[in-house]
């Protein structure tokens, strides 16, 4: 009986490794699904400044079509599942815990942004959308949070400061997601339906600001 739980753990296991697939940008702004490995993160962050110095004088349209595929897919299925934790902070995805403002700041430094990852994790997040993000805006109640996002551009990606969380906001052509660290039963890192999401469902006060709008940031990112 011990053999055959220890056989039963083994394939458990394995079926629960073999199901986090990760992404990794190509240059042509796809995305291909494989086995999480770090050294295939790492090796997807190595190959992020020669892309990006490929897109510097490109039009606006562009870099953000990049930075919204990093973000919406890539970012993503790396992450995601990686457990949250009030002090978490891990560099790596799958491996250790991550807070919801780390897993901001974190992986925005990963994608080669020259932040203060671990002052503007800490901070409210008030303080790091305005640090980050344009065309900031505020709203009581999630019906007006929804209201605005149904107007905001597709491809977009922005940050969003609630009562006491953060993530960020991914709008595609379908809907408009929430990517972050889900602090609710430590579920940690989750894509979800901005109407299917308890975390924003239950918050009372928003404040939302624009990654993709600003057009200083990104200039500056394709070009360092």
């Amino acid at each position: 009986m011990k053999k055959l739980l220890l056989c039963l753990s083994a394939a458990f296991l394995l079926a629960c490794k073999n199901d986090k697939p990760l992404a990794i940008a190509d240059n042509n702004l796809t995305t291909q699904a494989k086995a999480f490995d770090r050294e295939d993160y790492e090796a997807f962050k190595s190959f992020l400044p020669k892309r990006r110095a490929s897109l510097a004088g490109r039009p606006h349209s562009e870099v953000t079509a990049y930075l919204f595929d990093l973000v919406n897919d890539s970012i993503y299925n790396y992450w995601k599942g990686t457990p949250w934790a009030f002090h978490g902070m891990t560099r790596a995805p799958q491996e250790g815990e991550i807070a919801c403002g780390y897993f901001v700041t974190n992986t925005l430094f990963d994608l080669g942004f020259e932040i203060d990852r671990i002052k503007l994790a800490q901070c409210i997040s008030g303080d790091m959308i305005k640090a980050l993000c344009v065309d900031i805006h505020s709203f009581n109640g999630i019906k007006n949070f929804k209201a605005y996002m149904e107007k905001q551009p597709v491809n977009s990606v922005y940050i969003v400061g609630l009562d006491y969380h953060t993530g960020y906001i991914v709008k595609d052509a379908a809907n408009s997601y929430f990517l972050h660290s889900n602090y609710i039963n430590h579920q940690g890192v989750v894509k979800e339906r901005i109407e299917e999401s308890a975390a924003l469902q239950s918050n009372k006060f928003f404040m939302i600001g624009s990654l993709t709008s600003n057009k200083k940031l990104l200039q500056k990112w394709v070009s360092q």
